[in-house]
């Protein structure tokens, strides 16, 4: 009997890594042998695929939200065995939790994702793992800092508030005495630098609701608070990654010396999906769209790069295809969900059933290839 990993990523805004896997092993069962391991490469999923593949419990804390006046309750993971929190900011600080007409990222803070950091120091975090896809905000981080003690003043001793508005006030810099405070690693999928023409507020800040006045206003800012730091303690803030989440990456990779990572690799280590991968003869993965950005960096990507190195074939099952085959030594097939006899529109309505379609297709593939 062949034995199969699944290891798919999202198929985003339509199915959970999670809910891709129960479909596999619902179809795949008992004729193969078959175990999910659902990844994520640091966007919305991320909680969902470390709580699936280890021991782990959900921790819900009442924080701040995205808006000055929001409130919301936020979930992370706790794995304590390695005394470690898996923290996604989008539960705390995420775009999904502003409305399409409220979003303002000059106002929008990352303050609930710090104290959602803070929880996690309290219960005695060694390790904090910080994803940072789907943030409603370009505050560079200094709400979360302010939920850690931080202060940031403006030019008459105030604090200069919350929101992106608040990176060109700063004048003054006064950190907490942080003793031995947990190593904190930031998932992430971009490169962006703080500032600039590719910089966070540029690329990043028209989707969570900025005009182009604003965008200018948000990049300036950006300048002027990476001139402060260096001025502060010499570090040069404006590095590939700094960018992501509003200059989230910066801002804590300055203040918390946290290490910026692939969030990809950052899970595959996590989950030990290397491991897992050499016990099966075959691995399943999967995603929304399976384009030439799923080779840098994304899970697909970095699942058959995987493969490749251990010598596992693998099967791509792929809402859409743009990739031809060739370009993939060790992929044995690519089905996608949309095709002559699913049409897109239909397989974004009713996602499980293209799904649950193709894989009685690979079913039947796989057990032509066995015989």
């Amino acid at each position: 009997m062949r034995q199969i990993l699944i290891a798919p990523d999202s198929f985003k805004g339509t199915l959970s890594a999670g809910e891709v896997c129960q479909i596999a092993l619902d179809v795949l069962a008992p004729e193969f042998d078959c175990i999910a391991h659902p990844l994520a490469d640091g966007g919305e999923g991320t909680l969902e695929a470390i709580a699936n593949n280890l021991d782990s419990q959900w921790q819900t804390v009442r924080v701040q939200g995205p808006l000055p006046d929001q409130k919301v309750n936020a979930r992370y993971v706790w794995l304590s065995e390695k005394k470690t929190a898996v923290i996604e900011m989008a539960q705390a600080s995420g775009l999904p939790l502003v409305s399409l007409g409220e979003r303002n990222p000059e106002i929008a803070t990352s303050y609930g994702t710090g104290e959602l950091i803070a929880h996690a120091v309290k219960q005695g975090a060694t390790q904090i793992q910080l994803a940072i896809g789907g943030s409603a905000t370009n505050d560079a981080g200094l709400g979360l800092l302010m939920a850690l003690g931080w202060q940031f003043l403006d030019s008459q001793g105030q604090s200069v508030g919350w929101g992106g508005q608040a990176l060109g006030k700063v004048a003054e810099i006064i950190p907490p005495v942080l003793n031995a405070f947990p190593q904190v690693t930031v998932l992430c999928d971009v490169t962006n630098p703080f500032y600039g023409a590719n910089g966070a507020a540029q690329v990043y800040a028209p989707q969570k609701g900025a005009d182009p006045a604003m965008v200018q206003r948000l990049d300036r800012g950006l300048r002027h608070f990476a001139r402060v730091v260096r001025e502060f303690d010499g570090f040069e803030i404006n590095f590939p990654r700094a960018g992501a989440a509003g200059g989230m990456g910066g801002g804590v990779a300055w203040a918390l010396e946290a290490k910026i990572e692939s969030g990809f690799t950052a899970i595959a280590k996590l989950t030990q999906l290397e491991q897992a991968m050499a016990g099966y003869d075959l691995v399943i993965t999967g995603e929304g769209c399976f384009d030439h950005q799923s080779l840098q960096g994304k899970v697909v990507g970095g699942v058959l790069e995987l493969a490749e190195k251990i010598n596992k074939p693998a099967i791509i099952v792929a809402g859409q295809c743009q990739l031809s085959q060739t370009v993939l030594p060790n992929v044995l097939r690519i089905f996608s969900l949309v095709g002559p006899d699913m049409p897109r529109e239909k397989a974004l309505q009713h996602p499980q059933t293209a799904l649950r379609k193709r894989l009685v297709q690979v079913k039947q593939y796989l057990t032509q290839s066995q015989n």
